[in-house]
C-alpha cells in the first residue's frame, strides 16, 4: 500500500501541473481552445457522455466507454478545450458514483489522478497531432481535408495506447497486452471517427441533431459488440462449469473428487495465485491450486468477519484490499475473489484467488464458482459415505484386519508392479477345532480377535506389509521389496508373537500356535500372484502341518 500511496501522491501533483498548463494554454489558444458554447447545448453533450461513461464493455480489466465518438465529434465541432472540460466531468462523476460504496473513496484517491491524466493524454496528444497535420475544425470542416489529419490522430491514439501499457506495467504493476490493448483501440476508435464523421454530416441543421446521430451510431456498434462477447463468453463458462460438475459427479472417493476439482480448475477460471481450503471432520487442508501440493494454513479466512464470511469477496484492485487482506502477496496481484465457507454436512469448502489484471472477477464467476464448490461439498461428503462402504466391503468385521476380496485386489496390484522380490506368508491356528469345540465359537471368535491385533502390532512398524483374515483361521501376508531371509524373519515374528503369550478370552488362558508356508518371487513372471499363493499354501501343509506344526516352512526349502 506504501508503494501505490507514492504513486497517487505523484499523480496528484502531476494533475495539477497539467491543469495550470491547459489554463495557460486556454489563453495562449483561443481558437481551438474557448469557443462559444451555450449552457444548454454542453448539458445536453456532457448527458451523452455520462451516457457513454456509465454504460461500458470491461475488457482485461480496461473499461472501454467508447465515448471516444462523442469527444471526438465536440473537439472537431467545439474545440479542444470544451472537449476536454466535458470529458472530465464525466471522469470525475464516474469514478464518484460507478463503484460499490466500500471501495469508491479508495479508487478515488488512488485512480482519479491517474484517469484524468490518461484521459486528458488520450485527447490532446491526437487532437494536436490532427491539428498540426492542418485538420479542419468547425463551421470549416471538410472531409477531404481531414483524411491525413485523421492518420496522424490514430498514430497518436497508438502511441498512447502502447504507452498507458508500458506505464500501467510498469509503475502500476497492472498486467496489460499492448498488442490486445491496440487492437481493441483499433476498433473503438475506428468505430468513434465513423460515427463522429457521420454525425459532423447533419451539422448544418442543429449541432444537436449531430451529437445525437453520433451517439446512436456507437450504440448500435457498442450494443452488438457487448452483447456478442457477453453471450459468448457466458456460453462457453457455462458449458466448461457444467462439464466439470459432471466429472465431479462420477467422482466416488475423496481422492479421486479433489483430483478432479484441482485439475479443472486452471482451465475454468484464470488465476496468478490460488488456494482451495478443505475442512471435514476436524482436519483442514489447504492445496496450492497450481502445484495441486498442500500448504501451511492460509490467515486470510481467520481475519475476516462473520458478516463476509457469507457472502464471496470480491475486490478489482490491490488498494480495495483493506486491512482485512493479511497476505504477503508480490506487489502486482490485484484482484481477488473468495468464496470463504460453502458447507454440506461435515464439509467445508473454501477457495481463494489472485490475478495480475485489474477487475478479473465479477458476480458472474462468483457465482459460478459458488455452485462449482457447492457440487463438490456434496460429491465430498457423497464420497466419504462411498468410502466407508468400500472399506467395509474390503474388512473383515471380526479381526478388523482386509479380507480375502481386499487381499486378491491388493495381490494383483502388487504383482503388476515393480516392488520385486515379493514374498506371501499364508499361515493358520494350529488345532482351531479344537478350541471351538472345547470352549465354544464365541471364544474362538475371541481368539481370531486377538490374533488379528496381534498381527497388526507385528505389521504396523512396515508400510511394504499388507495383512488379511483369508478365511476361517486363516491368514496371509504380502510383503513388498522382500528377499526371502526376510520373509523367513517377519514370518518367525508373526510365529513368535502368537507363541510367547497365552490368549486370555473368557478367563481361560489358552496356549496357541500357527503354522506357516512362505514363497518369494524374485522378479516379474517368475510366477504369478496365483501360482505363488499356492506355493505358500503348500509349504504351510508340507513344511508346516506335516512337520509338527507351530513352525515356519519356505517352499524353496522343501
Amino acid at each position: 500500500m506504501v508503494y501505490y500511496q507514492k504513486v497517487a501522491r505523484i499523480s496528484w501533483i502531476t494533475l495539477a501541473l497539467i491543469v495550470v498548463l491547459l489554463f495557460l494554454a486556454s489563453f495562449a489558444f483561443p481558437v481551438h481552445m474557448n469557443p462559444a458554447i451555450s449552457l444548454g447545448n454542453a448539458s445536453y453533450l456532457l448527458i451523452l457522455v455520462l451516457l457513454f461513461q456509465f454504460d461500458n464493455i470491461r475488457r482485461g480489466g480496461i473499461y472501454y466507454t467508447f465515448q471516444e465518438g462523442i469527444i471526438l465529434f465536440i473537439f472537431l465541432n467545439y474545440g479542444l478545450l470544451i472537449a476536454i472540460i466535458l470529458s472530465q466531468l464525466g471522469v470525475l462523476i464516474f469514478q464518484l458514483f460507478s463503484h460499490k460504496k466500500e471501495i469508491r473513496i479508495k479508487r478515488f484517491i488512488y485512480l482519479y489522478p491517474v484517469n484524468v491524466l490518461f484521459d486528458i493524454v488520450y485527447i490532446t496528444v491526437p487532437a494536436s497531432a490532427y491539428l498540426l497535420l492542418g485538420g479542419p475544425t468547425g463551421p470549416g470542416f471538410t472531409y477531404t481535408e481531414s483524411l491525413i489529419p485523421f492518420v496522424g490522430y490514430l498514430v497518436g491514439v497508438f502511441l498512447i495506447s502502447y504507452l498507458q501499457c508500458r506505464f500501467v506495467n510498469r509503475f502500476l504493476n497492472l498486467k496489460y497486452d499492448w498488442t490486445r490493448l491496440i487492437r481493441l483501440q483499433t476498433l473503438v476508435y475506428g468505430i468513434s471517427i465513423l460515427s463522429a464523421l457521420l454525425g459532423i454530416w447533419f451539422y448544418d441543421e442543429n449541432p444537436l441533431v449531430a451529437a445525437t446521430v453520433s451517439t446512436l451510431i456507437l450504440f448500435l456498434f457498442k450494443q452488438l459488440l457487448q452483447q456478442r462477447g457477453v453471450s459468448l463468453q457466458a456460453t462457453h463458462n457455462a458449458k466448461r462449469f457444467d462439464d466439470a460438475k459432471e466429472r465431479l459427479l462420477v467422482s466416488r472417493f475423496e481422492r479421486e473428487t479433489i483430483e478432479s476439482l484441482l485439475i479443472d480448475l486452471p482451465h475454468l477460471i484464470d488465476f496468478s495465485d490460488g488456494w482451495l481450503s478443505i475442512q471435514q471432520q476436524r482436519k483442514q487442508i489447504i492445496y496450492d491450486i497450481r502445484t495441486k501440493k498442500t500448504v501451511d494454513v492460509l490467515p486470510l479466512f481467520h481475519t475476516l468477519s462473520a458478516d463476509d464470511l457469507r457472502t464471496p469477496i470480491l475486490y478489482g484492485l490491490r488498494f480495495d484490499w483493506g486491512n482485512d487482506v493479511q497476505l504477503s502477496l508480490p506487489v502486482d496481484r490485484h484482484s481477488m475473489l473468495a468464496i470463504p465457507s460453502i458447507t454440506s454436512g461435515e464439509v467445508d469448502v473454501s477457495i481463494v484467488l489472485f490475478h495480475q489484471i485489474a477487475d478479473a472477477y465479477d458476480e458472474a464467476k462468483a457465482d459460478e464458482m459458488s455452485r462449482l464448490l457447492r457440487t463438490f461439498c456434496r460429491v465430498l461428503e457423497r464420497s466419504q459415505e462411498n468410502f466407508q462402504l468400500y472399506a467395509e466391503s474390503r474388512t473383515d468385521a471380526l479381526t478388523e484386519l482386509p479380507n480375502s476380496r481386499a487381499f486378491y485386489e491388493e495381490g494383483a496390484r502388487q504383482f503388476a508392479s515393480e516392488h520385486f522380490p515379493l514374498s506371501i506368508i499364508l499361515f493358520d491356528i494350529d488345532h482351531f477345532k479344537y478350541v471351538n469345540d472345547t470352549y465354544g465359537h464365541k471364544v474362538g471368535d475371541l481368539v481370531l480377535r486377538e490374533l488379528g491385533r496381534r498381527i497388526k502390532y507385528v505389521i504396523h512398524r512396515n508400510d511394504s506389509v499388507f495383512a488379511a483374515r483369508y478365511g476361517g483361521e486363516e491368514f496371509v501376508v504380502l510383503i513388498a521389496d522382500c528377499l526371502q531371509d526376510q520373509a523367513i524373519a517377519i514370518a518367525e515374528e508373526i510365529r513368535h508373537t502368537v507363541l510367547d503369550r497365552p490368549f486370555i478370552v473368557d478367563d481361560h488362558h489358552l496356549s496357541i500356535t500357527v503354522s506357516l508356508g512362505v514363497d518369494t518371487v524374485e522378479h516379474p513372471y517368475q510366477r504369478t500372484f496365483e501360482e505363488s499363493l499356492r506355493q505358500a499354501d503348500h509349504a504351510l501343509y508340507v513344511g508346516g502341518k506335516h512337520n509338527g506344526r507351530n513352525c515356519t516352512a519356505h517352499y524353496a526349502n522343501l
